[in-house]
């Protein structure tokens, strides 16, 4: 049975959920703060800090602060005031970020390489599929 482009995109999202940062989609930092907010659905930036902190992270709080007002105002977070600040959240689960990560890397990879690329990721699923 040939593979579908879905089950192309689910091989390639596997492969690919470590790599936000490394291909540029975020920065380290940010790929951090993204993993934290979605696991835990939304926080204040002293939770975030918090969260770096206990991972062994020594940032300033407000180069975290820093961060976040950036991928709010790149439309990635959104915010409700909280107190004297914001209690943050993503507006977009983590599975379409990476979708639409994937997307991107699928269609540049057949742009620059075409069918053999389109032949490799078909034998990858078929590497996975056997699991």
């Amino acid at each position: 049975m040939p593979p579908t482009l879905g089950a192309t995109i689910s091989v390639v999202a596997m492969v690919c959920q470590s790599w936000l940062s490394v291909m540029g989609m975020f920065s380290p930092l940010e790929a951090d703060i993204m993993r934290i907010l979605w696991e835990r659905k939304s926080a204040t930036v002293r939770e975030v800090w918090w969260e770096l902190r206990a991972q062994g992270k020594r940032l300033a709080y407000t180069t975290v602060m820093t961060v976040m007002v950036r991928l709010y105002e790149k439309g990635i977070l959104n915010r409700v005031k909280e107190g004297k600040g914001y209690r943050y959240f993503p507006i977009q689960p983590r599975e379409t970020v990476l979708q639409r990560f994937v997307n991107t890397v699928v269609d540049r990879l057949v742009a620059v390489f075409g069918e053999p690329a389109i032949s490799y990721l078909a034998e990858v699923i078929r590497r996975h599929q056997r699991r």
